[in-house]
């Protein structure tokens, strides 16, 4: 039996199954650069990703394993046939690739704190037309990933030719198996790149380049036309300094639907916020304009519709850069994980003085939840309390996470019961879970206006507090958000509340006037501007045409806009697109492929009832087939 063991494991693993250790060198590679950058954000990783960083570890053996042990089957390679396959293999398989997921790894990681992954190879693809042009406007960089990737080719190649003739009398059943599984989980998205990048930067890369080929194959094209990536912002006109400049701060939080808060203390109630903000105000009926976190906030941040394309969402001003001309101290605090499809690459060139991310305020373990709010909320106030030069006025964005999927909650504080956090679970359950999650936030909202609030400079600040987008708990069939634009993914809390100097009479008057109102996004960042005091400067700043939002600190007009609101956008590609137009209580809505229907929200509250046309339906139609392209 034992001589029969020591024939099989030679068959399989040749004479000196150690030396197959050699032909894994570039994973173990991989792993050593990865702990070197980030070693703080895996010691963070829960066991789920410590599971998907293994798995994807053994992608990445069984890629370049794999392949560099069929390959050394050639060697010694005494005829021309063997030296030019030899030769190819190492020109345009090896040397790419280790250039790329070393040393473009470890510059780009540098850059972004992200390493380039699923989707960032099509994006660059798009971004700069050809991969030749994408690489060469890396300039000097180039040369230092181009002396990685000889290094590393060398240090692979000849450390594959030791271990060759260990293996030579082995069957190829082993490596073969290893490429093909490891070819297949990349090809399939079996891979963990996206989220808290549970892979080497290796794996990663690769994940990228084979989804780049995936899509070109089966038809989706080899860019990716939306995505995230730098800004290349066009610059703004020179701004007068107004005489008031009161601090602003922009709350986003995150999937929290308009009925899971109260906005209005007249209409309903906060426990929490009720104690410290009694005299907050409605922004009216606010309605975000995308279902999904990267529209709705680039959105927010810029003023644009949501079917601005990608250049243009990369070239519009955003708010920190408008505020930063005006001679403010700016900062954007956010608990969310920003090295998801390079969420953070679009706020590297912001004009942003102060930043931290979920990996920088610790405990982010899941990558959907981010870092505790508390823990955000926290720094923001450190901030303003010691990093504001005195007479310098702050404009920040405290951008919350915890309300996002599986919902974090606070075992002492559930008072909505049963609940479970199963998406198996019985829909109400699931619901109060969710309840449970945004009562938390309230507290921690709560927490962070009164230590505000006791701050010196209270009296000439303003706070908004907005959502990206609602949640749906099956009202349409479906969980989560992304999915739709009925009411319970679009329709979210808003409310605004500050000191005395920060917020004048009037303006808290037209704040009233608009408290029966449909409002959105794109309002949201013109009253932003309008605090700034730099609205009526709006029409010189670049695609001023298409920064329509109206300031909420200004009375109402009797019309009521036509508003585009889409799941897709110049910066979001959806797997399934919806796009519509929105008047007043009038919803026209479309997939990328089907009909045009109408709603009439206020008739049909539940969004159950479509029609194929309302009255005053026709022209929201006509707008959205002319502003949406339909792909």
């Amino acid at each position: 039996m034992g001589q029969r063991l020591r024939r099989v494991r030679r068959l399989l693993l040749g004479d000196r199954p150690r030396a197959i250790l050699y032909f894994v060198l570039p994973t173990f590679v991989a792993i050593a650069l990865d702990v070197t950058l980030r070693a703080r954000s895996l010691l963070v990783f829960p066991l789920k990703e410590w599971v998907n960083y293994f798995g994807s570890s053994l992608a990445s053996a069984g890629f370049w394993g794999g392949s560099l042990w069929l390959m050394s089957r050639l060697l010694p390679a005494r005829g021309w046939p063997s030296r030019i396959l030899l030769g190819l293999y190492a020109a345009l398989f090896v040397f790419p690739l280790a250039t790329f997921s070393y040393g473009g790894q470890l510059l780009y990681f540098r850059v972004f704190h992200a390493y380039m992954a699923r989707d960032t190879i099509r994006l660059g693809i798009a971004l700069r037309g050809t991969l030749g042009a994408w690489l060469a406007s890396w300039g000097a960089s180039v040369a230092v990933m181009l002396v990685i990737g000889v290094l590393m080719t060398w240090l692979i190649l000849s450390q594959a030719r030791k271990a060759a003739r260990h293996v030579r009398r082995a069957t190829v059943a082993l490596p073969l198996a290893g490429f093909g599984l490891a070819a297949y989980c990349f090809w399939v998205d079996f891979v963990e790149s996206r989220a808290l990048q549970a892979a080497p930067p290796d794996t990663c890369f690769i994940h990228g380049a084979v989804h780049a080929l995936h899509d070109g194959v089966m038809g989706k094209g080899w860019a990716r036309r939306q995505g995230m990536s730098v800004r290349d912002p066009s610059p703004l006109p020179p701004l007068p300094v107004p005489a008031h400049r009161p601090n602003v701060i922009l709350i986003v939080s995150e999937s929290v639907r308009a009925d899971a808060m109260c906005s209005d203390p007249r209409t309903c109630k906060a426990p929490f916020l009720d104690v410290v903000a009694p005299d907050r105000l409605p922004l009216g009926r606010l309605t975000s304009q995308s279902s999904g976190t990267f529209t709705s906030c680039v959105v927010l941040w810029t003023g644009l519709a949501p079917d601005a394309d990608f250049a243009t969402m990369h070239h519009a001003p955003v708010l920190w850069e408008v505020a930063r001309s005006l001679g403010y101290r700016t900062a954007y605090i956010s608990a969310q994980n920003l090295r998801y499809d390079d969420f953070g690459a679009f706020l590297e060139r912001a004009a942003i003085d102060v930043q931290a991310s979920a990996v920088d305020l610790g405990y982010a373990s899941d990558p959907h939840i981010g870092a505790p709010d508390e823990n955000a909320s926290a720094r923001l106030l450190s901030f303003v309390k010691d990093e504001v030069p005195a007479g310098t006025p702050y404009f920040a964005v405290l951008h919350l996470s915890n309300t996002h999927w599986p919902y974090r909650i606070d075992p002492a504080l559930q008072p909505f019961d049963p609940h479970d956090e199963s998406p198996m679970a019985e829909i109400e359950l699931l619901h109060n879970h969710y309840r449970n999650s945004v009562l938390m936030q309230e507290r921690t909202m709560a927490d962070f206006v009164r230590a505000l609030r006791a701050m010196p400079g209270w009296d000439d600040t303003v706070v908004l507090f907005v959502s990206d987008h609602g949640e749906q708990f099956r009202e349409h069939g479906g969980l989560y958000h992304l999915s739709s634009l009925f009411e319970e993914q679009v329709r979210v809390p808003g409310w605004i509340v500050g000191g005395d100097r920060g917020l004048s009479p009037p303006e808290r008057a037209a704040l009233a006037g608009w408290a029966e109102r449909r409002t959105y996004s794109q309002d949201v960042n013109a009253t932003v501007l309008d605090l700034l005091g730099v609205l009526g400067q709006r029409g010189s700043f670049p695609f001023q045409e298409r920064l329509t939002g109206r300031s909420l600190v200004e009375r109402p007009g009797r019309d009521e806009p036509r508003v585009l609101l889409s799941t897709a956008s110049g910066v979001w590609e959806p797997d399934d697109a919806k796009y519509g137009v929105m008047q007043g209580d009038l919803l026209a809505v479309k997939s990328a492929t089907g009909a045009w229907w109408c709603f009439d929200i206020k008739a049909d509250p539940d969004e159950r009832a479509p029609r194929g046309m309302l009255p005053g339906c026709a022209p929201l139609i006509d707008l959205g087939s002319r502003r949406f392209t339909f792909r």
